[in-house]
């Protein structure tokens, strides 16, 4: 159908006013639409790019029929040109690119796999980075890579981004196990500050909510023992120091908060080791030898059975 402007009337004079209103605004708009329409649309699907235009056609017809105010012509132009442009990226997404992201999916994780990681980020980048179906996949493997890469804050970032945007895909077990890992292998040792071991409880403690049955509960549970181990640790590392200074006082405050808050560590063991170490310097060794006959039996720790028999010669 033709784009061009009305033509003259009859006599060289221009059509009425009414006429050259609803003929002038359906041509400007109707090219504006068509336009619009192929900007966007592009090469993507010409079956929507004809659907465009058959939309604008019937619209510039019925102008010519029902004569209607400029403004509302211009809303039904520019609201149905907008609306096969959705269609039409919905349509690529799911066939045309959907099929060559799946292929781009697998090879990212054969490079991983491969131990190629650079290579699969790249790879990935195409894929997590777009509308894409498969974009909360991409993201799963990209924070795998990291991890294995050691980097732990860009996995914790793509974790994050996954369990927040992605709320209904079936990556979210797995990327919330995974968050807690991720904290955990990023924490420091004892000595320093623990934060990302508290982050990493937390984390795992979330997904045993939301997961109890998942089959990477085992592992979170695990992961949960070695952090909370890890902070007594530092709590145990605290009350050596302050036994080191003959500050029995506030050595005693960390053995009693290793024994409150992490009974099942190897660390409250080494506890009632130093509590019995304080007790010997204070001349109450009738309280020592307990504390010390219970490591002698129960304790499978040999460094630390040593440690109780030369404290226990103390006592004799």
């Amino acid at each position: 159908m033709s784009q061009h402007c009305p033509p003259l009337a009859k006599g060289g004079r221009r059509a009425s006013a009414t006429s050259k209103q609803g003929d002038f605004c359906n041509c400007q708009l109707s090219k504006y639409a068509r336009s619009h329409i192929e900007y966007h649309v592009k090469q993507e699907d010409t079956f929507i790019l004809h659907l465009g235009n058959v939309f604008v056609d019937l619209i510039h017809r019925a102008s010519k029929l029902l004569p209607m105010p400029k403004h509302i012509l211009t809303f039904l132009l520019i609201g149905l040109s907008l609306l096969p442009i959705g269609c039409a990226h919905k349509t690529a997404a799911v066939s045309e690119r959907g099929e060559d992201e799946a292929v781009l999916l697998e090879r990212a994780r054969q490079l991983y796999e491969a131990g190629k990681h650079n290579k699969a980020l790249e790879t990935l980048d195409k894929v997590r980075y777009s509308a894409s179906v498969l974009a909360d996949d991409a993201h799963l493997l990209a924070a795998k890579i990291y991890i294995a890469q050691k980097d732990y804050p860009l996995a914790t970032s793509e974790l994050k981004w996954l369990l927040g945007q992605y709320p209904q895909s079936d990556c979210r077990e797995e990327g919330a196990f995974l968050l807690g890992e991720a904290y955990r292998l990023e924490s420091p040792r004892a000595e320093l500050e623990q934060t990302f071991t508290q982050n990493a409880i937390e984390s795992y403690n979330d997904f045993l909510d939301r997961y109890p049955s998942s089959k990477f509960a085992d592992s979170a549970v695990a992961g949960i023992a070695l952090c909370k181990n890890k902070l007594a640790h530092k709590q145990y590392l605290a009350a050596e120091l302050y036994c080191k200074l003959k500050q029995d006082s506030s050595a005693i405050i960390y053995i009693n908060d290793i024994r409150e808050n992490y009974p099942d560590t190897k660390w409250r063991l080494w506890a009632d080791y130093l509590e019995a170490t304080i007790k010997i310097r204070q001349d109450d060794c009738s309280s020592a030898k307990a504390a010390l006959d219970d490591l002698l039996v129960n304790n499978p720790d040999a460094k630390l059975r040593k440690k109780a028999e030369k404290a226990m010669r103390k006592c004799e």
